[in-house]
């Protein structure tokens, strides 16, 4: 303020004796001055929103969301991009997946598919899945995970669970994870949630943990240590 003032008493005073002239170049010189804070203001804000979109692990609003946004989210996080191991068939036009893995602490490293419709790019739906059995196409195994392991990935779910219900409220919930000692019985202990933030979007999430082996003939029942996270775009189908 002292920096406007100052120089609205300089072309002031060199108004009084050379006439109007230099009244126009001082309307410049607050105009100039008056704009840098604003100018500051936008490219901040503007900066806040990219670190809002491309500083988080997730983002959940597929309907306004594009695919390169999605992508620059994955640069972001230094995320590694995989070849498809499976050749995926669509019979509502969707291209094949673009699939990241992303490293992750005691669970599965995460990865990530996107689905998008071939013809514009239109995001179909989304899938995070946390299953060290998918990463090489072998399935389950014998090998039974540690109680660290399966708490951690309890405690992922939980993080996400209480994520989304802060932002589309109460899931339509079945299933328990409060008691790990079922998790060595058959069945283990599962959990599935499902929100719908609008008309157009559904949001699934279910937790597998089971330590559970059993093989009886042709049937084997291995252990499994899963989560699945879908964001579906309704309006594609």
């Amino acid at each position: 303020m002292a920096r406007v003032v100052a120089i609205c008493y300089l072309s002031v005073t060199a108004e009084k004796s050379v006439g109007h002239f230099p009244q126009r170049a001082m309307h410049k010189t607050v105009a100039h001055t008056m704009n840098k804070p604003l100018r500051n203001i936008i490219t901040l804000g503007l900066l806040l929103i990219g670190i809002t979109l491309f500083g988080q692990e997730f983002e959940f609003d597929i309907q306004n969301t594009s695919l390169k946004q999605y992508l620059k989210i994955e640069e972001s996080l230094g995320s590694e991009k995989v070849p498809n191991i499976r050749n995926h068939i669509s019979f509502d036009g969707n291209a094949q997946p673009l699939k990241f893995k992303r490293e992750q602490e005691i669970i599965s490293d995460l990865i990530c598919y996107y689905y998008f419709k071939e013809k514009d790019s239109i995001m179909s739906h989304i899938l995070y899945e946390w299953d060290e059995s998918l990463h090489n196409l072998k399935p389950n195994t014998q090998e039974k995970k540690s109680k660290e392991y399966q708490i951690a990935l309890i405690e992922k779910f939980n993080e996400l669970e209480k994520e989304l219900t802060e932002l589309y409220g109460k899931p339509k919930s079945r299933g328990d994870l409060s008691d790990l000692k079922q998790a060595e019985l058959k069945g283990g202990l599962k959990k599935n949630d499902k929100w719908y933030p609008n008309e157009t979007t559904e949001i699934e999430m279910y937790i597998v943990v089971s330590n559970f082996y059993k093989k009886s003939g042709m049937i084997t029942i291995t252990p499994t240590h899963r989560i699945r996270l879908y964001i579906r775009n309704l309006k594609t189908k």
